[in-house]
């Protein structure tokens, strides 16, 4: 009897937190907070800096009661449990990181609640046109992170920076061996390959072009303006390759992403004199973004986590202690590398299957090519 009383409380409670996810949408916010204090727990999918956050986050878990445990999963690990566990009637994940472009993989509708931007209190300021996709309010971004090219100042003066097409290739002509880019492992050189792509070919509209043959076969002179110049510049294995050898001396200048740069400044791996900027031709920002499961054990306490996250107050913190860029208008930026008119030069990535089509094009026609 006692067995079956237990199994009983235990499906009732099963039950109330499922239905609970699905009744989200029609509480107050304050409704909300009880519903989430009630929960007690969230379960965080992150998957970078996730000793680091596991600090940050003790300021929510003071001011809400609320325990945050954060996994150790990677981001494609993560991605792939997010998907496989997506018919479970409760799932392991609370809330779950994602790149912007990741929304382009999976059918948000259908594997995650939402949409966010209509439940959230600054549901309707917040960005959900992440990496050239638009998640609808499904996912808001937490994370900004902005490509641009980081530079030794030992090695180059700011004044001679380049900053167009015919700047890159004079520089890279004068000065051989001393700008390097990552074509693979990290989005900071597909960047760029991106931004000279766009300058030189003005007729094709990036964010809704599909790769078709045609599209592709415009990009010859894009090639070939990389491989006229291939043995006087570096391709390097990774993003943080590119930063090493930059700081190392053996690059004077590299595409880089500002968030990651900041971080290992922050934490000494890097020297604090290395600068970043973003040249005049214009290079992708991007972020990550945060999302719920339709099957969520403590939906409630994920969305007043996620509200957290995306607050002002915090993306402000998350800019001083990590260098993100913030993704509330409200909050401050005074711990960038980039100044306010120097980030009026971000411009959009390709959409998801153009970026992939340049890529692999890149790799193909040039890193592979004799």
């Amino acid at each position: 009897m006692k067995k079956l009383i237990w199994l009983l409380a235990a499906s009732a409670l099963s039950w109330s937190v499922a239905s609970s996810a699905k009744d989200l949408s029609g509480m107050r916010w304050d409704e909300v907070l009880t519903q989430a204090k009630a929960e007690k727990t969230v379960v965080w999918y992150q998957w970078y800096f996730q000793d680091r956050f596991r600090e940050t986050v003790k300021s929510f878990e003071k001011q809400y009661g609320i325990k945050v445990r954060i996994t150790e999963g990677g981001h494609q690990s993560n991605l792939q449990k997010l998907i496989v566990e997506k018919n479970r009637k409760q799932g392991d994940i609370d809330v779950i990181s994602l790149s912007g472009s990741d929304l382009a993989k999976i059918k948000a509708k259908e594997v995650l609640t939402g949409p966010l931007k209509n439940r959230l209190p600054d549901g309707q300021v917040l960005r959900y046109k992440i990496e050239g996709v638009d998640n609808h309010g499904m996912a808001p971004a937490f994370w900004g992170n902005q490509t641009g090219i980081a530079y030794n100042p030992l090695l180059i003066a700011e004044k001679d920076l380049p900053q167009t097409t015919e700047d890159f290739s004079a520089y890279i002509k004068a000065h051989p061996g001393s700008f390097g880019l990552n074509a693979e492992n990290g989005g900071s050189g597909p960047g760029f390959i991106q931004s000279i792509a766009r300058n030189m070919l003005p007729e094709i509209d990036f964010k809704t072009a599909e790769p078709s043959q045609q599209v592709m076969q415009a990009f010859q002179p894009v090639w070939d303006w990389f491989n006229h110049r291939k043995s006087d510049y570096v391709i390097t294995a990774s993003n943080i390759d590119s930063l090493n050898r930059v700081n190392g001396g053996e690059l004077a200048l590299a595409p880089a992403w500002e968030d990651q740069l900041a971080g290992l400044q922050k934490k000494g791996e890097l020297s604090g004199k290395l600068k970043f900027y973003i040249p005049a031709i214009k290079m992708p920002g991007g972020g990550n973004v945060v999302a719920i499961p339709r099957n969520a054990a403590h939906p409630a306490a994920a969305l007043v986590f996620i509200h957290w996250l995306t607050s002002s107050q915090t993306q402000s913190e998350l800019n001083r202690v990590y260098g993100s860029a913030p993704q509330h208008p409200q909050a401050s930026d005074a711990f960038s590398l980039l100044s306010a008119k120097e980030r009026q030069k971000s411009t959009d990535w390709a959409n998801k299957k153009l970026s992939d089509a340049i890529k692999a094009g890149f790799i193909n026609e040039v890193s592979l090519h004799d």
